[in-house]
């Protein structure tokens, strides 16, 4: 598969998804999308109670034509562009399907991968770090277990055994 394919049946696909939206806030709510507020969102699409003493939560604004124009672009040009790196990182085994089920998953699929960012970017502060001197590959500190080469660090490890 090319590309340019790939691309366009991911498009597809986000644009398959943005119809279904359409298709069921007419059925659903007789209205067209960008009219339905979020108070019709709720199953019974009666009025919450707030919890005691607190406010209750001020009602959202319908977004409008341009609004809901611009959030389904988006939602297609993402489409495209994931299915895009999809085709292009397997194009032997990717076929339109793979890109139009890409296409119309797209935002899930980027939301999961952007749950895992923090902890690839943070990664945990409680793990010691090596630290490498000059001639130091740091096989010292790998081979000699858990114990850091920090010797606070060893110390507080020491003690918190021996309590």
């Amino acid at each position: 598969m090319q590309l340019w394919e790939g691309v366009v049946w991911g498009a597809f696909g986000g644009f398959a998804m943005e119809a279904l939206d359409f298709i069921i806030a007419v059925r659903r709510w007789h209205r067209l999308p960008w009219c339905v507020g979020a108070s019709t969102l709720s199953p019974d699409r009666g009025a919450r109670a707030s919890p005691r003493g607190q406010q209750p939560p001020v009602e959202l604004l319908a977004p409008g034509p341009l609004a809901y124009s611009v959030a389904g672009t988006l939602r297609i040009l993402v489409g495209g562009g994931l299915s895009a790196t999809v085709v292009s990182t397997s194009p032997q085994t990717a076929s339109a399907w793979i890109a139009v089920l890409t296409g119309a998953t797209a935002p899930l699929i980027l939301e999961k991968v952007t749950t895992l960012v923090p902890l690839l970017v943070h990664g945990d502060k409680s793990l010691p770090v090596p630290h490498q001197t000059e001639g130091d590959s740091g096989q010292s500190w790998l081979s000699n277990g858990p114990s850091s080469p920090d010797p606070a660090v060893g110390q507080a490890a020491a003690a918190s055994e021996g309590e």
